[in-house]
């Protein structure tokens, strides 16, 4: 039998952010998607998933929770993500699931592939990427952030996972790459020089980007490629909201037609 994984859902919204602003809502992942908040969609999904033992919630408000069912474990945020992970890690142990609050389209398939792909690999840290040809051939007109390797663009799906207490020390880097998931030459340069030229003349591959990566910072970390587009669209603005509504709208569609 399989270890279970505890799961950590990142809600905290910061104040002022324009999506809850044009959705009348005071934390962004509280607004309504074809009926259900996306945190509820995010927590439902985990919920389903047969690897996921628990869920948590961090969140700046613990009332807001109030109206998930069923209600989960919830935890005081801290300033900054990277903090909230580690503390989060630090009482709950490994292995740990991290996954945001705006990612309404997560499904249990989802976490199911991610996690046990994660675990084929044995590393200690993992994070989901959807390639560029993955997304745009199923939604060609969404526009997402994509780094540039030498096999193609991706980008990222709001999956990681800490399959080790010794993950912890990939978290100052997470929260460096968080910080400059725009402009991940800054990100590269600090990997070592040799990745950031070979990124710069479009050179470096993913895989080697990793390894390059975990010799840095002394825990193995892969990326895994999943192989759904809707991995990668999360609810971060307006016309994110309104892609994320239809394509439920379309799910529900398909589900009744069946």
């Amino acid at each position: 039998m399989r270890q279970k994984w505890t799961a950590l859902v990142l809600a905290a919204s910061r104040p002022g952010d324009p999506l809850a602003i044009a959705e009348k809502v005071s934390n962004k992942n509280l607004v309504d998607i074809n009926g259900l908040s996306s945190l509820q969609r995010v927590i439902d999904a985990l919920n389903e998933a047969p690897a996921i033992g628990q869920v948590l919630v961090s969140v700046e408000n613990l009332d807001l929770v109030d109206g998930i069912k069923p209600k989960p474990e919830v935890l005081k945020a801290s300033e900054r993500v990277v903090d909230t992970v580690r503390e989060t890690l630090e009482k709950v142990g490994a292995p740990l699931l991290v996954v945001t609050g705006d990612h309404a389209l997560l499904t249990a398939e989802m976490v199911e592939i991610f996690l046990e792909k994660s675990t084929e690999t044995r590393a200690e840290v993992s994070v989901a990427l959807a390639s560029k040809d993955v997304v745009s051939s199923a939604y060609p007109d969404v526009k997402r952030t994509y780094i540039k390797f030498a096999e193609g663009g991706y980008s990222g799906c709001n999956l990681f996972a800490l399959a080790t207490s010794n993950a912890t020390g990939a978290l100052d880097f997470w929260h460096k790459i968080d910080r400059n998931r725009k402009r991940p030459w800054v990100f590269l340069k600090s990997v070592d020089v040799w990745a950031f030229a070979l990124y710069a003349f479009r050179r470096l591959t993913l895989d080697k980007a990793m390894e390059r990566l975990s010799k840095k910072i002394g825990v193995k970390a892969v990326a895994i490629r999943m192989p759904m587009a809707e991995a990668a669209i999360d609810v971060d603005k307006v016309s994110d909201l309104y892609l994320v509504r239809k394509i439920v709208d379309q799910r529900h569609s398909s589900v009744k037609g069946a």
